[in-house]
């Protein structure tokens, strides 16, 4: 069975993350929010809305996906390469969150997903969460 966090901060966190969103590529089984209904939706097929009407909540597996093609494209590496890059990344980001507790900044981490976009966002993007939305850490890039 595949899961995805559904909070509501998890929700904002995605509807905030543009940078994320803009890399949505419809597959069956997508988790999305539905601001027209406020409900929390799997599409099983091609979405008859525009994707900006929806919320991607995207998995951990599509997280992963998205910073392996980070590495690929960046690095011009092997998929397999990017793959033991993202490994080799990740489990620096997981041995700092535990080193320092479920917290990144000032943020409670509550899921795997909401750990792994915080984490996403930062590497991709250079951007972090104040708490209400995704702002830049370095200015000039």
């Amino acid at each position: 069975m595949v899961i995805v966090d559904t909070s509501k901060k998890y929700i904002k966190k995605c509807e905030s993350a543009e940078d994320i969103q803009r890399k949505w590529v419809f597959k069956s089984g997508d988790f999305v929010f539905d601001p027209d209904f406020e409900e929390v939706q799997v599409l099983l097929w091609y979405p008859t809305k525009d994707y900006s009407e929806y919320v991607w909540l995207p998995r951990q597996d599509q997280l992963q996906e998205l910073c392996i093609n980070f590495y690929m494209q960046n690095l011009s590496i092997s998929r397999y390469e990017a793959f033991c890059r993202f490994l080799e990344w990740y489990a620096g980001c997981l041995k700092a969150t535990s080193d320092n507790g479920l917290n990144v900044g000032k943020n409670e981490i509550d899921s795997s997903e909401e750990l792994l976009l915080e984490y996403t966002m930062n590497m991709l993007h250079w951007k972090k969460w104040n708490g209400e939305n995704w702002v830049r850490i370095y200015d000039g890039y």
